[in-house]
């Protein structure tokens, strides 16, 4: 059975909106040396989620994860731990976007190598913030009911 998440509040599925749908990976990644996790704070909207970002053409979740967390983060020295064989759908409003979005989503484990990282383009600054977060408060700070999943999942396999 495949995983299904709904959005509320106002993430809610708004009727007069189109629905898009999208492959998206979402790449959790690890700190190298701590028991932290890399996350994005989007500044519009307060939400803090892990890097995710739309499967473009024909790359891979694990290419879509390493481009991802490079332009969002900077980040360039990723180690790919796992890519989750199993997608989960999620239906949501996406006020970034004003549409509703299905989106089928490939989760990716990573775990940082070192902290090398390049300079991220100002647009990027923009629109969030960089973070690390340590596992233990990571459930409470996480925006979404689905990425609060990928990291029950990570968790697990990580046992």
């Amino acid at each position: 059975m495949v995983k299904e998440f709904f959005g509320e509040g106002d993430s809610a599925i708004r009727p007069d909106k189109p629905m898009t749908e999208r492959q998206v990976v979402i790449a959790v990644v690890q700190h190298p040396t701590e028991n932290k996790f890399l996350c994005v704070n989007n500044k519009k909207f307060n939400w803090i989620d892990f890097v995710m970002g739309g499967i473009e053409g024909d790359e891979t979740p694990v290419e879509a994860a390493r481009r991802e967390v490079l332009e969002e983060t900077g980040y360039t020295d990723l180690e790919i731990i796992k890519e989750f064989p199993d997608v989960y759908y999620d239906n949501f409003y996406a006020a970034h976007k004003d549409v509703n979005r299905h989106i089928t989503c490939h989760t990716v484990y990573c775990k940082l190598r070192s902290l090398e990282q390049n300079d991220r383009d100002a647009a990027e600054k923009e629109i969030a913030d960089v973070l690390w977060i340590d596992d233990e408060d990571l459930m409470d700070k996480l925006s979404t009911e689905a990425h609060k999943y990928d990291l029950e999942r990570v968790r697990a396999c990580k046992k």
